[in-house]
């Protein structure tokens, strides 16, 4: 049984509150390592010197060597528009440089992939959208940097569709968090696309 009064811990709870502290806060300051260092603090034994953590920037410079073919997985029959593989700035920030598309069919969720796709094709948007390689370059740079540019996103490269080998249809590569990293993933054109799955495009 706890020695300390009812009061004493509401005490204590209104002034950590008042304080600022979350829950998580408290339990975070339970798992604390050096509790005795505090109660050091509180009988004038020492001093708390703040010293913040500076935060560091973000490198959302991408670099991308064009003269050479992204490796496709092994299951790829057909790149769809392999003369736009090597179409692009070898060197462009995320930041400043990326914009992110969406079909209007895309908020309802009603348009399929192949209807996006068709889309980009047929108004000569593919051109400026990304490809494989970018997205080989972007996943590098981890989930920080993909979270601070695309938030909760799926993102698509369009100019890098390709057909599968065994079932002859469309898919399309995007990057996503997932399993604790950026992870590349292909999805099916015959799907639906909503909008948590725009297209990555340069920016005009």
């Amino acid at each position: 049984m706890s020695s300390y009064s009812e009061g004493q811990a509401h005490q204590l709870m209104g002034s950590l509150e008042a304080a600022g502290y979350t829950p998580a806060d408290v339990t975070l300051l339970g798992q604390f390592g050096n509790l005795p260092g505090i109660l050091d603090v509180l009988h004038g034994r020492a001093e708390i010197m703040v010293v913040r953590k500076e935060e560091v920037p973000l490198n959302t410079v991408v670099r991308v060597n064009r003269s050479v073919r992204p490796a496709y997985p092994d299951w790829v029959d057909k790149v769809m528009n392999p003369e736009l593989e090597s179409s692009g700035p070898a060197e462009y920030d995320l930041v400043t440089s990326i914009a992110l598309w969406r079909h209007d069919g895309q908020e309802s969720g009603v348009v399929t992939g192949q209807v996006v796709y068709d889309y980009l094709r047929e108004h000569g948007m593919l051109t400026s959208c990304l490809s494989l390689s970018d997205a080989l370059e972007i996943q590098k740079k981890g989930v920080a940097v993909f979270r601070k540019v695309f938030g909760d996103n799926a993102v698509y490269f369009w100019k890098s569709v390709v057909q599968d080998r065994d079932v002859r249809l469309l898919d399309a590569p995007c990057l996503c968090v997932g399993g604790g990293g950026v992870a590349l993933r292909w999805h099916r054109l015959g799907s639906v696309w909503g909008g948590s799955r725009p297209a990555v495009r340069f920016a005009s």
